[in-house]
């Protein structure tokens, strides 16, 4: 008998485990055979291997991601957010949104959503279902999630407080003020 602690942490990391082993299986494919890189098996394990890099880099975000602490959950829609909580329930459109702000104290972290028409959305990074949200601020023009996910983990480490924008809507290129 295993666990439960124990069985959620293999849940948790079954899916880096298995990009990891994609990767190798193709980064021995361009080694074959006897390691001499023939032209073959570049050209079928170097796109592989990439693939695999790829895929083990999101797997790894989505399981440190994973949280599920009582922060309710997340469902992603195309664009659109809905937090289902234990305080209710909100709704944002991130192609509304004007700026998202990170509040991060220790392990407990938010993503505050502003937008023209309404007060601001506070999104928990410990709520069920972050990976997706993660998938969807990607696609945000100019959103760096790598700086995103090093404020989180600074604030994890040092235990102070991370406040401040990680996402600010750019200007149309028409409307530059021209001097």
């Amino acid at each position: 008998m295993i666990r439960p602690e124990a069985a959620a942490q293999l849940r948790r990391w079954f899916e880096p485990a298995i990009a990891l082993a994609a990767t190798l299986v193709a980064l021995w494919i361009v080694g074959l055979p006897d390691f001499s890189l023939n032209w073959l098996s570049v050209l079928l394990g170097a796109p592989l291997a990439v693939a695999g890099i790829v895929w083990l880099r999101v797997a790894i975000r989505r399981a440190r991601a994973q949280g599920g602490a009582g922060e309710g959950e997340l469902f992603v829609e195309e664009r659109r957010v809905l937090h289902v909580g234990s305080f209710g329930n909100v709704q944002v459109d991130l192609d509304d949104a004007s700026r998202i702000d990170l509040f991060a104290r220790g392990n407990h972290a938010s993503l505050m959503v502003h937008t023209p028409d309404g007060p601001p959305v506070a999104l928990p990074l410990g709520a069920k279902g972050v990976d997706a949200l993660y998938d969807v601020l990607t696609g945000l023009p100019g959103m760096d999630t790598d700086a995103l996910h090093a404020r989180l983990a600074r604030a994890r480490r040092t235990g102070n407080d991370e406040i401040g924008a990680v996402w600010t809507r750019p200007a149309p290129k028409g409307s530059r003020i021209r001097g």
